[in-house]
């Protein structure tokens, strides 16, 4: 039987199952004959995309969210109260913020086999308490207005965060994590290498470095079927367009050499996406299981 044939036999045995002809069990039985193992299961098609809606319903309406927001303003108030105290000295207050940080992400494995509205809340909690460690290392040490001090103190923060969502599975804290990283990398190449006044080509190489690490990170990571690895993927391919994104930026004009150049990564990077989609959809979903 060709595909046109069981093209018109599928929607045949629909007709039958939305008639009721047939028992729904012997339609869905021809259906995953018919689709070579595809299923079409009325439970098994609205299971999967009714799971995470149910998920976060039934956080909500347990009350899960309320307890969540009262237990993080609790710990906001605490902490503001025992950093603001003079009474406290330095140690303590250090002590205090720590054990702050610490304590969403006791919580977030606590919750990662109940609620997913849980665990993310914890997670998003845990990363701002590390920011907020950051700032007040800054701020009590005199460093804000020290340039290398703070870039020092993000980028620890932000491989901080990157390596939370990569443990957590958040792949929206560790993409904010890296492009935190590579924002910071930009930066570190405009104040210090310059990166102005070199030609495009040597541009090039200063951002082909980062975008080859970024993607042997994504290949390693993913054959261990780390979440967060199409991250670095996404990320290698961006940092690809590194002096590109940067002539955008600053509105600088690009000549007719650096257009061709453009387009043709452009090109290449369009070819390759085509061909390799069925392979990135299915690594992908690989990591997602």
């Amino acid at each position: 039987m060709n595909q046109e044939q069981k093209k018109m036999m599928i929607q045949e045995i629909k007709k039958w199952k939305e008639s009721k002809l047939v028992p729904t069990e012997y339609c869905d039985f021809l259906l995953n004959l018919y689709a070579e193992g595809e299923s079409f299961s009325h439970d098994q098609r609205t299971g999967k995309e009714s799971s995470s809606k149910s998920t976060w319903r039934t956080s909500l309406n347990n009350g899960i969210l309320g307890k969540i927001l009262l237990v993080i303003v609790g710990l906001l108030l605490f902490l503001i109260f025992a950093l603001n105290f003079t009474l406290f000295p330095e140690p303590m207050q250090i002590a205090v913020l720590l054990l702050g940080t610490i304590f969403p992400y006791i919580m977030y494995f606590r919750s990662r086999n109940k609620s997913l509205l849980a665990r993310t809340t914890w997670l998003f909690v845990a990363v701002l308490m590390v920011a907020g460690v950051g700032y007040y290392y800054l701020s009590t040490g005199q460093f804000l207005g020290e340039r290398s001090a703070v870039m020092g103190t993000m980028a620890i923060v932000f491989l901080l965060w990157v390596i939370s969502g990569g443990i957590g599975r958040s792949r929206l804290v560790a993409g904010i994590g890296t492009l935190g990283l590579v924002l910071l990398y930009a930066t570190l190449l405009e104040d210090v290498m310059n990166i102005g006044g070199s030609s495009y080509g040597v541009q090039h190489f200063y951002y082909f470095v980062p975008a080859v690490l970024s993607l042997f990170l994504a290949a390693v990571l993913g054959r261990y079927r780390v979440y967060v690895a199409p991250v670095f993927l996404l990320f290698g391919v961006v940092v690809l367009f590194g002096p590109d994104l940067r002539t955008l930026l600053f509105g600088l004009t690009m000549d007719l050499l650096v257009q061709i150049f453009v387009f043709l990564k452009l090109a290449v990077l369009i070819t390759l996406g085509i061909v390799f989609l069925p392979g990135l959809k299915k690594w992908t979903g690989q990591l997602s299981q």
